[in-house]
């Protein structure tokens, strides 16, 4: 069994420069990333059809609440930094509050759904689930730009 999940997942990561190479037409980008990024999670989780059903659903509910929390920290640091010269101590104050307790909210959104999912799946997935976003992420970077899981940049080629 572990041996067809890791060979789904060499060949979503395979597949995943040819979804990018596709002429339009199709679904937009983000969207191939999703289906590849369900794909993987289902897989690494190791989820029945079962837990899938009653888990999607909640993971795109707190997915979409803290994508809404991202967008509003992007927007208060492009604001910010756009605009910097116009803005008071005072207002950078403000902007900064509210920036701040945007990241507690995500944690608590992150802490109120791991509960949630936890009731579904199992402590132990909802756990692995944890890391899951990060590594599919940096996994998927990885291949497109063709490191494959390949050492590390020496700190002495980065730009000064």
């Amino acid at each position: 069994m572990k041996k067809i999940q890791s060979l789904s997942f060499l060949f979503i990561l395979v597949c995943a420069p040819v979804l990018w190479a596709q002429p339009g037409g199709g679904r937009p980008k983000h969207q191939k990333v999703e289906e590849l990024k369900i794909a993987f999670i289902t897989t690494e989780l190791n989820l029945t059809s079962e837990e899938a059903q009653k888990f999607w659903p909640v993971y795109n509910e707190m997915s979409d609440k803290l994508k809404a929390e991202n967008r509003k920290q992007r927007e208060i640091t492009k604001e910010l930094y756009t605009n910097a010269e116009a803005y008071s101590e005072a207002d950078f104050q403000k902007k900064s509050e509210v920036f701040l307790e945007s990241g507690i909210r995500e944690a608590q959104i992150k802490k109120e759904y791991h509960a949630k999912i936890a009731a579904l799946i199992g402590y132990k997935k909802a756990t692995k689930l944890l890391s899951l976003e990060q590594r599919f992420k940096k996994e998927l970077l990885d291949r497109l730009n063709g490191q494959e899981g390949g050492p590390e940049r020496p700190s002495d080629s980065r730009p000064n």
